[in-house]
């Protein structure tokens, strides 16, 4: 059986956070803190970032201990 870069990333995320990433992007929501996520990424990385881990960009500096 074969799993995708995507499939990783939402097992990983089912497992964390009751949620896969693919669940999290349908909803527009953050995985960690459930609010809109867009509204709270405040750049381009961001944004990336965002589409990347499922994470707005507060809760992602917060979990890497980035500042603003």
């Amino acid at each position: 059986m074969t799993f995708s870069l995507q499939d990783y990333k939402d097992k990983l995320s089912k497992e964390l956070y009751g949620v896969t990433v693919t669940e999290a992007h349908e909803k527009g929501v953050c995985l960690q803190c459930n609010l809109p996520a867009l509204p709270r990424c405040y750049s381009a990385a961001g944004r990336k970032e965002y589409r990347i881990s499922g994470l707005c960009e507060y809760c992602f500096d917060a979990l890497t201990g980035e500042e603003d």
